[in-house]
C-alpha cells in the first residue's frame, strides 16, 4: 500500500512540473545588440541593430552596410520609445528579443532634453537587462550605430570594449538609473563618436568609432559635454582612469617624459564651518615611465625626486582645473551632496534644497601623492649624447 501511495504522489507532482512551456527557439528570435534613441522634433526615433545570425560565424566585420556585414539596422520614429518598438516588432518576421543588448545609444537632443521616461520604458521589461552600457552621442545616435567596425562583429559590440578602456568601473544602466534617484550626486555617460580611421589620401577612410570625451547630466537631463582631453582630472577623481598616460615638461633641459599611471585612490572629505563648505581631496598612487622624449636623466635619484614632484604638481592643477567645468555645467557627478548627506546629515538637510546654488561656487584643496616605480629598461634618454644630457 506504501508503494501504491508514493506511485500516486509522484505521480500528482508531475503534473506540477511545468516543462519548456515558455521556450523560445533560436530560429523565432531577433538578437537586438545595440539601440540607439534619437529625439526628432517632437517624436523619437528607434534604431534597432539586429545580428544576423548565419553570418555571425567566421565573419571579419568589414564596414559600409554592405552584404558583408552580419547585422542590420531597423529604424522608425514614433510618439513613445515602447510605440516605436512594438512597432518595429510589427515588421519583423522574428520575436525582438533585447537579452543581449551590449549598448544603449542616446543622442545628444534626446538626453538634452530627459532620457527618464525612456529608461523607465527599457527598464519595465525583464528582458531588457540593465547590464548594458549607456553612452551618449554627439548628434545623432544612430549615425554611431551604423558605424564601420573593423575588429569587432558590430557597432554595439565595438562601444562597449570602447567603454571598458576608458573606464575602470564603467556605468551600467542600473547605475545610472541609481543615479538619477539619489540625493546629492548626479549621472554621467561616455561620450562617443563617429571618426575616419585614416586621411582620405592614404586609403579609403572607414566611419570608426571612437570614445570622445564625458557627458555630464543634472538628473536627467544633459548640461555639458567635456571633451576627453578635459576628463583626466575627473576620472581620477573619481577613480575611473582605467589607463591614463600623460605627459609633462620637465624640470631641467628640453623635451617631455610620459608618465603612466597604474593604479590610484581617491579620498575627498568635507571641510565645514557654519554653513560653509569645503572640500580636502587626496589623490595617489603608482606610475611608471612610459617615454623619455627628453635630455633629462632619469637614472638620478635626485632627478627622479623632481620628476615626483613635477607629476604631483601637474595632477593637482589638472584635477583642480577639470573639476571646475562640472560646477561650470552645474553637474555635481562626483556625489559631494553625497558626501555631505552621509557625513553631516543635518548640515544636508539644511543645504538640500539650495546645493545647486550652492555647489558652483565651493572650493577644494587637491593634494597629489604619486610614486615613481619604473623608470623603464633605459636608464637615459636614447639618441641622446652624455655631454647634452641635462642632470
Amino acid at each position: 500500500m506504501n508503494r501504491v501511495s508514493k506511485t500516486v504522489t509522484i505521480l500528482l507532482l508531475c503534473l506540477l512540473l511545468t516543462g519548456c512551456w515558455d521556450r523560445r527557439e533560436i530560429n523565432d528570435i531577433a538578437f537586438v545588440v545595440g539601440t540607439a534613441l534619437d529625439k526628432e522634433e517632437d517624436k523619437y526615433r528607434v534604431t534597432l541593430q539586429i545580428t544576423i545570425p548565419g553570418m555571425l560565424a567566421g565573419s571579419n566585420g568589414g564596414g559600409g552596410g554592405g552584404d558583408k556585414n552580419p547585422w542590420f539596422l531597423k529604424s522608425s520614429v514614433g510618439e513613445t520609445v515602447r510605440g516605436v518598438t512594438l512597432k518595429e516588432q510589427t515588421s519583423t518576421s522574428r520575436k525582438l528579443y533585447f537579452s543581449h543588448r551590449r549598448a544603449l545609444l542616446v543622442g545628444e537632443a534626446m538626453a538634452r532634453e530627459g532620457i527618464a521616461e525612456a529608461l523607465d520604458s527599457i527598464g519595465r521589461l525583464p528582458e531588457n537587462r540593465l547590464s548594458a552600457l549607456p553612452v551618449v552621442t554627439e548628434g545623432h545616435a544612430y549615425e554611431v550605430l551604423n558605424g564601420e567596425p573593423t575588429i569587432e562583429q558590430y557597432p554595439g559590440e565595438v562601444v562597449r570594449e570602447l567603454v571598458f578602456s576608458y573606464l575602470s568601473k564603467p556605468w551600467t544602466l542600473k547605475t545610472v538609473v541609481n543615479l538619477m534617484l539619489e540625493d546629492g550626486i548626479d549621472p554621467i555617460m561616455p561620450l562617443v563618436e563617429t571618426v575616419d580611421s585614416v586621411p582620405e589620401k592614404i586609403d579609403k577612410p572607414h566611419k570608426n568609432i571612437g570614445v570622445g570625451g564625458l557627458a555630464v547630466f543634472r538628473g536627467d537631463k544633459l548640461t555639458g559635454i567635456i571633451k576627453k582631453q578635459d576628463t583626466h582630472g575627473i576620472l581620477v577623481a573619481m577613480d575611473q582612469a582605467r589607463t591614463l598616460e600623460l605627459p609633462i615638461t620637465v624640470p631641467r633641459g628640453e623635451g617631455k617624459i610620459f608618465f603612466l599611471i597604474r593604479s590610484n585612490h581617491t579620498k575627498i572629505k568635507p571641510i565645514v564651518n557654519g554653513e560653509d563648505v569645503r572640500f580636502h581631496m587626496y589623490t595617489g598612487g603608482r606610475m611608471s615611465i612610459t617615454t623619455n622624449e627628453s635630455n633629462f636623466d632619469t637614472n638620478n635619484e635626485n632627478n627622479i625626486i623632481e620628476l615626483e614632484q613635477k607629476m604631483n604638481e601637474y595632477m593637482k592643477a589638472k584635477i583642480t582645473q577639470d573639476l571646475k567645468l562640472l560646477q561650470k555645467y552645474n553637474s555635481d557627478a562626483l556625489g559631494f551632496g553625497r558626501i555631505i548627506k552621509t557625513e553631516k546629515p543635518q548640515l544636508w538637510s539644511k543645504l538640500r534644497e539650495r546645493w545647486y546654488e550652492i555647489y558652483p561656487n565651493i572650493t577644494f584643496e587637491v593634494e597629489a601623492d604619486y610614486r615613481l616605480e619604473n623608470n623603464g629598461a633605459a636608464t637615459s634618454p636614447f639618441a641622446v649624447e652624455e655631454e647634452d644630457i641635462a642632470e
